[in-house]
């Protein structure tokens, strides 16, 4: 077993002691030991920390081994259920099963009602921007196309060009290797070789004419030279026809994301009308008239009922608000980890987790796209908890940073840094080659290690920048 008893870790030098984690604020980096000595370390400090506390645990040690769909699912509903998703749950349930309420005060209250009245009012906008979404969708297809036209006939100009300049540069060369003999020929022979032209004895005019053959030779070995160069410019795409490619790309990630959008917005479409079924009920319920006892047999089920589809239309919206809020901080923060390479996250209809690229958005592919987007993910419920008042003490990362590429390492420990403002101690699983890349990004390090006798302890010792004071 790992012990955790704390051990003294102000001292500017290494000490070891049995293994600590009760450092002082900052970014720790965790080095050495085994697999298992990890996962005890991490089980350990999470349950300390979490308190048996499945969702903090989560937080606070990550999700353990599990793929980027299952990860994600599990960090929307988390965040979900941080901003009141376990309350109306209880409502629906309470609801659903007659609910302690029957017969009691009214289902509304007056901030209810208003709240209603404001979600529809919200919800109002939904067809406006729908068509405004879609307008803009049609829009960007015609440019599609008008560009996808433009790159056509680029792209033929060049291939044109291409073949041209590559079937002179064969016609010259043919000719340099012809003229080329007729030189060899002549210079063996001599003068009494005969005229390649009228096969006549050659005699006093063989200087003259070896003097052409040469000239001719030489003009076309630079003209054919010029071709060479012309060819392998053409080789290379030109900067226009590169810049329709990119732009055509670019267009294409544009539409793809937009009509993501119009799906959603009109997917939405239909809490308009629940909404207004809703508060139109809530305001009959609450007008004097709701005392009447005549032809009110059925409306405690009907009140029920409509309770009910609220409060489901609620937790639809706490899930989309959590969905939105993760796609946005996940995506800036695999943004920043892939130096601008992924422009964002997604998901598709089935639920597997999508990143957005220059090309279009598509499936998570290696293993290194997995370890980012788990790592980017990470980061953003991190980040989000905070904002909906869940502080965790302390957060331990490992495995995703290990698969990280090397330049995404560096730009995960920059990361981490300004994450400080919101936990206030990062430990960090992390191999030696990252310390020495970046030593004074981290305030402590901590060597793992198991001695002769099998027991677990640690080398504790202050890092960061260094300060020199000059007397």
């Amino acid at each position: 077993m790992v012990s955790v008893d704390s051990v003294a870790t102000g001292a500017a030098g290494a000490k070891e002691g049995p293994l600590d984690l009760q450092l002082g604020a900052g970014l720790t980096a965790l080095v050495g030991g085994d697999g298992p000595l990890r996962s005890e370390v991490m089980d350990r400090f999470a349950r300390r920390l979490a308190q048996d506390d499945e969702r903090l645990q989560t937080l606070i040690a990550g999700p353990g081994t599990v793929g980027p769909a299952h990860a994600w699912r599990r960090a929307v509903r988390i965040l979900a259920q941080w901003t009141g998703l376990d309350g109306v749950d209880k409502e629906i349930s309470a609801v659903i099963h007659g609910g302690s309420r029957a017969g009691g005060d009214s289902l509304w209250s007056d901030s209810g009602v208003e709240g209603l009245r404001g979600r529809v009012q919200e919800l109002r906008r939904l067809p406006e921007a729908l068509r405004v979404k879609a307008r803009e969708l049609r829009a960007l297809r015609a440019d599609a196309v008008e560009v996808g036209g433009d790159l056509e006939v680029a792209n033929m100009d060049w291939l044109r060009e291409r073949q041209d300049a590559e079937t002179h540069l064969l016609a010259y060369r043919d000719r340099a290797r012809e003229l080329k003999v007729r030189l060899h020929q002549l210079e063996e022979g001599g003068s009494d070789t005969a005229c390649p032209t009228c096969d006549r004895v050659l005699s006093e005019r063989f200087e003259s004419v070896l003097e052409v053959l040469r000239e001719e030779w030489e003009s076309v070995v630079q003209d054919g030279s010029w071709w060479k160069r012309r060819k392998d410019q053409l080789d290379l795409k030109p900067p226009h026809l590169q810049d329709l490619e990119g732009k055509s790309l670019r267009l294409h990630a544009t539409i793809e994301e937009s009509t993501e959008e119009v799906e959603r917005l009109r997917a939405r479409l239909p809490e308009l009308t629940e909404a207004e079924d809703t508060l139109a009920m809530a305001q009959v319920g609450e007008s004097p008239s709701k005392s009447d006892e005549g032809g009110r047999a059925g409306r405690p089920t009907d009140e029920r009922d409509l309770r009910r589809r609220a409060l489901e239309a609620l937790r639809r919206e706490l899930l989309s608000d959590a969905f939105e809020a993760l796609t946005d901080r996940t995506g800036r923060y695999l943004n920043h980890l892939t130096s601008g390479r992924v422009l964002g996250v997604g998901v598709t209809g089935d639920g597997e987790p999508t990143i957005v690229r220059d090309e279009g958005a598509r499936r998570i592919q290696s293993d290194e796209e997995a370890a980012a987007y788990l790592f980017a993910l990470r980061l953003a419920l991190v980040d989000l908890a905070a904002g909906c008042g869940v502080h965790a003490p302390e957060i331990l990362l490992g495995d995703t940073f290990d698969r990280l590429e090397p330049d995404a390492k560096l730009r995960a420990v920059g990361l981490l840094r300004t994450l400080l403002v919101r936990v206030p101690k990062i430990l960090l699983f992390c191999r030696g080659d990252i310390l020495d890349a970046t030593p004074e990004r981290f305030d402590w390090i901590v060597e793992l290690g198991v001695d002769r006798r099998g027991f677990p302890y640690a080398r504790v010792q202050r890092s960061g920048v260094g300060k020199l004071r000059i007397h």
